[in-house]
């Protein structure tokens, strides 16, 4: 088998959870014996390419034994990161599957690759979507119409209109009918939450997408047996994107409310430069917190010894939030907000705790309650232990692998859809 994984960015320029699960399964498939390739779009540009062919620059390299082709136009579009329309790079991306003929096409992400998805589909070539986010069902990717609200979904428009009427009706009837259509000629929609799941198939009638959860390099982690007597000094980290959807500005606030306790708070990561100095600017010279700027899968395991509970404050919906599953899977509690596939692990109270969203005075409560007794982290770990299950990427690839199987299968007419159970 020859799969090509489709991804809006990539390694080394990008390292977030979708670049970081594209990664993952396309390193397990390779190990697995089968022949593959990410194709992906540099933002940074491309100043050494290998071919250039009608203003448009390639550049084959491996990240991590993994072959990746990265492109770029040398006259970006205007609407590169949020269009689904239009023929801009469709005669390059048919030149190039055909190329390199492959078997099937995984999409891990659909944005500045959607050309891609078209031409597969001319050329028959048939295509698995994972859906790690709402680009596909939201003009505006993550369900958010603006900084401090959350949509329950487009609506066919409707809410589109309503919410964001800064978008042009056309632009969204053609945008949501793109989206859509590259959903529904899928082979299979997977997500790696019943969360988003469920969002889509409300969405998209007819949709049933199957559910994955993203694997963890278990092989990475470590458990933290640290035990808590009582009164012990804590440490809350933040580790991920610096982005305002992220709510990181919520936990500052949050923990800038606590009396001068015995905690710190540690914030890992990197992002948008105007976000971080407003996030400093909020921080102050407050001595307990520490910003320890971006880190490498390989850091993780000594990052999160340093912590005895994550914070993951997001203020938009989390399809999964690979951070939050790997501080389970190493036995470190979580904060999480409640919103989207976070909580589907979680258990208020049991193996961490849940707050109100954008909310610092419910997170803050939470914060505190720790605080005070440091003790209850023990039963926290002891339930992450006993009842709390963490998939490994292995796992997650073994999944993926039966399904390019069943594709290409129904593509040759030994099974059809309806017998593979798509």
């Amino acid at each position: 088998m020859k799969i090509i994984y489709l991804v809006h960015q990539f390694f080394p320029e990008f390292q977030a959870g979708t670049e970081r699960f594209v990664y993952n399964t396309a390193y397990m498939t390779q190990k697995s014996g089968h022949k593959v390739r990410v194709l992906t779009y540099s933002v940074a540009g491309i100043s050494d390419p290998d071919r250039q062919t009608n203003g448009i620059l390639t550049r084959d390299c491996y990240y991590n034994d993994v072959p990746v082709t990265a492109f770029h136009y040398r006259g970006e579009p205007s609407d590169l990161n949020y269009s689904l329309g239009g023929n801009a790079g469709l005669d390059f991306a048919r030149g190039w599957l055909q190329e390199e003929a492959p078997d099937l096409i995984h999409v891990g992400h659909a944005m500045r690759v959607n050309p891609f998805i078209s031409a597969a589909a001319e050329l028959g070539i048939p295509y698995i979507v994972t859906a790690t986010d709402f680009f596909l069902i939201c003009p505006k990717v993550i369900l958010s119409p603006n900084r401090d609200t959350v949509c329950s979904g487009p609506q066919n428009g409707a809410a589109c209109r309503q919410l964001c009427p800064e978008l042009r009706s056309e632009f969204i009837d053609q945008r949501l009918k793109a989206g859509f259509d590259i959903l529904k000629k899928a082979f299979a929609v997977v997500t790696p939450s019943h969360f988003a799941a469920n969002m889509l198939a409300k969405e998209v009638e007819g949709l049933n997408p199957w559910v994955n959860n993203h694997g963890i390099r278990q092989q990475q982690l470590a458990p933290v047996q640290r035990v808590y007597q009582g009164g012990e000094p804590l440490t809350f980290g933040y580790l991920g994107n610096l982005a305002y959807h992220k709510g990181v500005h919520v936990l500052l606030k949050a923990f800038e409310g606590l009396p001068q306790a015995n905690a710190r708070l540690l914030i890992y990561g990197a992002g948008e430069p105007s976000y971080e100095k407003e996030l400093r600017r909020l921080a102050g010279a407050d001595a307990r917190i520490e910003f320890k700027g971006a880190y490498s899968a390989v850091e993780l395991s000594g990052i999160l010894e340093q912590i005895d509970v994550l914070v993951a404050p997001s203020v938009c919906y989390e399809t999964y939030s690979l951070v939050v599953h790997e501080a389970l899977l190493s036995n470190v509690p979580v904060i999480v907000s409640d919103l989207g596939g976070m909580t589907e692990k979680m258990v208020d109270g049991e193996n961490g705790f849940v707050f109100a969203p954008g909310n610092a005075d419910s997170l803050r409560q939470k914060l505190q309650i720790l605080i005070e007794d440091t003790t209850r982290i023990n039963q926290f770990k002891l339930n992450i232990r006993l009842n709390t299950f963490v998939p490994t990427v292995e796992q997650e690839a073994f999944f993926y692998l039966q399904l390019y199987r069943l594709a290409l299968e129904a593509k040759r007419g030994i099974i059809s859809a309806t017998e593979s159970g798509i």
